[in-house]
């Protein structure tokens, strides 16, 4: 087992890819290498480019470095920079690609890296370390009508002014500093047996919006699109609503061949269907694999393929 990150729904991702020997895939997630490293199985000429803009990440991946050197290739970097990354490698298309979202294992083990309201760290929650804005200057100097409204529309969090206005009133008397300073603040004005998913939300909340991820997973999903060959696929692993409904509004569109009002009595638009969409709904993880991993609760695969040019 991957001491660093467990993979989500591993076996059933990779299968999702259609793997075939000779043919060109990105694990635009690299995190710590465990859907990586079971694409790397599928073929001795298989190519892999993988993307992570951890520095955590990029060191983990030398390990699959040395194991496939002609076949394993890492790109630090941010998945919406997909087709330039891609580029630099002299890669214009590729049969298909993996998003595994959100954050690794080992990023929420890490205390120092701010992602858990359970570990004692400082408020940084960036991926990318080299990025100048942090939760601290968030939490710390954002005022309260913003506050709010990346806990409303990042965290879904119903209680959001109730949160906000504390952290606020807690500020003006001494910064805000650590993960356990703002999980109390969160515990103190919810009940007890609904703080804790409050914490997740707040965190995630603010977490999505430092590392600005719902614009970048936009992005790259059109990104992948554009890079993929006829018959390419794209699976995609979720772990909250809010990315989820992005992912599904995305391959919804891009699987319509047209796009005008109901009303017109002909189509106008010239919209042209790039995708067959292939989860009518999305692929959850078993019973046996929460059990054994309950970050896997969460757990949503979509699959789409490329179409056809005609």
């Amino acid at each position: 087992m991957n001491k660093y990150h467990i993979p989500v729904m591993l076996s059933e991702s990779v299968s999702a890819l259609d793997l075939q020997d000779g043919r060109i895939y990105v694990d635009a997630t690299f995190g710590g290498g465990g859907h990586a490293g079971k694409i790397l199985e599928g073929g001795k000429s298989l190519q892999l480019y993988a993307f992570d803009q951890d520095p955590d990440a990029v060191a983990q991946s030398k390990i699959l470095s040395t194991k496939y050197p002609d076949n394993f290739f890492m790109i630090q970097g941010n998945f919406a920079n997909l087709r330039t990354g891609l580029a630099l490698k002299r890669i214009k298309k590729i049969d298909g690609i993996l998003f595994d979202l959100g954050v690794s294992s080992h990023q929420i083990n890490k205390p120092e890296r701010g992602f858990s309201f359970s570990l004692e760290g400082d408020l940084n929650m960036r991926m990318d370390q080299d990025k100048e804005l942090t939760a601290f200057e968030v939490v710390n100097t954002y005022p309260f009508e913003e506050l709010t409204r990346i806990f409303r529309e990042y965290g879904e969090e119903k209680e959001a002014v109730r949160i906000a206005n504390n952290i606020i009133k807690e500020r003006n008397k001494k910064e805000i500093k650590t993960t356990q300073q703002l999980s109390t603040i969160i515990e103190n004005c919810i009940l007890s047996h609904k703080s804790i998913k409050a914490k997740a939300r707040i965190f995630q909340a603010i977490r999505i919006y430092v590392n600005k991820e719902i614009e970048t997973l936009t992005t790259a999903l059109k990104e992948a699109e554009e890079a993929l060959n006829p018959n390419g696929r794209i699976v995609v692993i979720s772990y909250h609503s809010l990315e989820d409904r992005i992912v599904k509004k995305f391959f919804k569109y891009e699987a319509k061949d047209c796009i005008c009002p109901p009303e017109f009595p002909k189509c106008i638009c010239d919209k042209v269907s790039s995708l067959d969409i292939l989860t009518v709904k999305p692929i959850t993880a078993s019973k046996q694999e929460i059990a054994i991993n309950p970050r896997a609760r969460s757990a949503k695969m979509r699959i789409a393929r490329k179409r056809e040019v005609l």
